[in-house]
This record gives C-alpha cells, sequence and structure tokens, in this order.
C-alpha cells in the first residue's frame, strides 16, 4: 500500500491510545507527584504558624497542614477515577442482553440477573495486547432454553455476537449453570461457557484489530483457534458444535478469508487518508483496491465452493453508504458502482440512484 504505514490504532486514536497504554505507569507517576507535592507543601507551612501559641492557632495549623498535605491526593485520586480507569479497565465493554422467556418460571428467576455475570465477565478480562488498547465495544444476544437434567440446571443457547460489521450466531451452546458460579478466565479453560464466549469475543477482536493494520487481529483469531480446539475436551454432553466452532476459526488462516482480511486493511486506511488528512484521491484510491480484493475473495469462495462466507456481505451491509459518500462525486463512479452491485446485488437500487449519463 504504502512504504510507511503507521498501525491505523495509533493513528485514528492517538490521544486514546495514549491513555489506555498499560495503567500502572500513570499510577506510580501520580504517586510519585503527589509525594513532592506533599513535601512542598508540608515545608511551605511557615515558621511563624508553628510558633503561634493558643489552641486556635494550633487548631488553624492542623487544619492547614491536613488541607496541604491531602488535597493533592484527592485531586490525584480523582484525576485517575475520572480519565484513568474508565478507559484502561478492560477496554472491551459489552452489551448484553438474555432471554429467558421460554424458561420455566423457576429458572427464569434463577437467571434473572444472568445478563449482569455475563457483562462484568468479559468487562473484566484484559483481551487486548497493550499496543492494541483502544475502546472497543461488543454486543452479545443469548436466547435461553432449559435443558433437562437431574443432576444440575443445564441450557441450551442461541448465542450472537455482533460488532459494528461483524456477527457470529452459533445455536449449539449448551452449558450448565447456578447462581453464584464464578465465571473464571482461563487460556486452557474447557470450560462449556466461557470456553465459548473467549472464542467468540476473540473473534470479533480479531475483526476489529485487522482494520488497524496488516493482519493486526492475528493474536485474537490465534486464541479462537486454541479455544476452538479445547472445546472437543468439554464434558460429551455439552460438546454440541465444537466441530462447527474449529471449522469456523481455522477458515479465517485460507483463503478466501485471508484476501478479505487483506481488503480491510486498504478500505480502513482509505478512511483513515480521508478522515485525517482529507485527502480524497488517496482514499479512493485505497478503496478501488479494497473492493477489487473484496472481489477476488468472492471469486475464489465461488471457485472453491466454500462453506459460508458471509463477511463480506456483513461488511457491505455496513458501509456501503460510506462507500457511496466518497464516490457519489467521483469522476468513475459508474465503474465503481457498477463493481459493488456485483458485489452488494441487495443494495442495488441504492448504487444506481448514482450513476450518472455521461
Amino acid at each position: 500500500m504504502l512504504a510507511i504505514k503507521m498501525p491505523a490504532a495509533k493513528i485514528v486514536f492517538p490521544l486514546l491510545h495514549a491513555r489506555v497504554a498499560e495503567k500502572k505507569p500513570l499510577t506510580i507517576m501520580v504517586g510519585i507527584v503527589y509525594i513532592f507535592l506533599s513535601i512542598a507543601c508540608s515545608l511551605f507551612v511557615s515558621d511563624e504558624s508553628r510558633i503561634h501559641t493558643g489552641g486556635r492557632a494550633v487548631r488553624q495549623f492542623k487544619l492547614r497542614k491536613f488541607i496541604y498535605l491531602f488535597a493533592p491526593c484527592i485531586a490525584a485520586l480523582l484525576f485517575v477515577c475520572l480519565f484513568v480507569s474508565p478507559l484502561s479497565a478492560g477496554s472491551v465493554t459489552a452489551k448484553v442482553n438474555v432471554i429467558i422467556e421460554k424458561l420455566p418460571i423457576l429458572k427464569q428467576e434463577k437467571m434473572k440477573d444472568f445478563h449482569i455475570v455475563i457483562k462484568n465477565y468479559i468487562e473484566s478480562v484484559e483481551w487486548l495486547e497493550d499496543d492494541d488498547r483502544m475502546p472497543i465495544e461488543i454486543s452479545l444476544q443469548l436466547f435461553l432454553t432449559e435443558r433437562v437434567s437431574n443432576v444440575e440446571d443445564r441450557y441450551t443457547c442461541e448465542f450472537l455476537i455482533s460488532s459494528t460489521d461483524v456477527q457470529y450466531f452459533d445455536k449449539r451452546v449448551r452449558f450448565a449453570y447456578e447462581p453464584g458460579d464464578a465465571l473464571v478466565y482461563n487460556e486452557q479453560s474447557v470450560d462449556p461457557l466461557t470456553g465459548v464466549v473467549n472464542l467468540y469475543v476473540n473473534m470479533v477482536l480479531g475483526s476489529e484489530l485487522d482494520k488497524y493494520r496488516s493482519f493486526g487481529g492475528d493474536v485474537y483469531y490465534k486464541r479462537a483457534r486454541n479455544f476452538a480446539a479445547l472445546g472437543k475436551f468439554v464434558r460429551t454432553e455439552f460438546i454440541r458444535g465444537s466441530t462447527e466452532r474449529e471449522e469456523l476459526v481455522q477458515r479465517v488462516f485460507v483463503e478466501p478469508f485471508v484476501t478479505f482480511r487483506k481488503m480491510k486493511d486498504y478500505y480502513f486506511y482509505g478512511l483513515y487518508a480521508l478522515k485525517e488528512n482529507n485527502n480524497k484521491k488517496e482514499a479512493r484510491k485505497n478503496i478501488i483496491t479494497a473492493l477489487d480484493l473484496l472481489q477476488k475473495a468472492k471469486t475464489s469462495e465461488t471457485k472453491a465452493k466454500s462453506s459460508v462466507f458471509d463477511e463480506p456481505k456483513q461488511f457491505l451491509d455496513a458501509h456501503s453508504r460510506e462507500i457511496i459518500n466518497l464516490f457519489k462525486d467521483y469522476s468513475h463512479r459508474n465503474d465503481v458502482f457498477k463493481k459493488l452491485i456485483e458485489l452488494d446485488p441487495d443494495h442495488k437500487e441504492l448504487y444506481e440512484e448514482h450513476f450518472t449519463d455521461s
């Protein structure tokens, strides 16, 4: 694409990237500043104040000393709470909706706070590498039905997870859960619930980080592959769907998905050129290359007769209007919109509105 290309995570969100980098050094720095200010302020109390006599003078001195010593501490704590912690903690936030209406009344009562359990679990884990720390929001919907057992409370779950332009749906999730059970992150976990959550969160993060640098999502896709492999070792009653999950992850590392991932790198670099430099020429150049790669990926899929490859459609559903806005006044827009119709026939009428007769 270009000889020099900074990771877009640092380009598009430079301030956020700096602020959400590892919290510990900043906390230490605040502590050092507080100690320095406390010493300086305590020395600032004049000798004249110290030699006053009488209860009132002494009380006044103690109050001033208290203010001098603890005001910097309070300010530092407020700074950390307001500006550091919310951005640093986890970096991944989750909107979770759990549908429990199909459960028996007793189970509905037991699972009424399950959405909070899943949300707290996701937001407590440090999913992102240090260089990738940025705010990422994901959405989950879990449709629960009871799976009768005399041993424990078991559930069948239709699991839907999504971010801005990708989603995964799994109707084969099964797990056991009792209120109060602790969900613990473990990269060697064979727990049927956290294992599935870990897999799909990493799949979504892989998709998101591919936007910021070439194959930036590799580490997350590899983690997802690890969780998929571990899924074969869960208890037999929960193993359903493990083969399909493993196949889902494995395809990320082969064609046509590899070309699709290259496409995202060009596309989002084009958006950066437009947003940061207002360089329409560079933006169009990169996004045209991205559309060529998307066409190549879809052609490879057809020739290989590969399994369902939904990501290109999801991508265009999310970004079609963005592309139209960039090319609607482009001199060669007809060529671009013809290609888009081939790639995205669902939005044919939308693209045709912007054809020119000339």
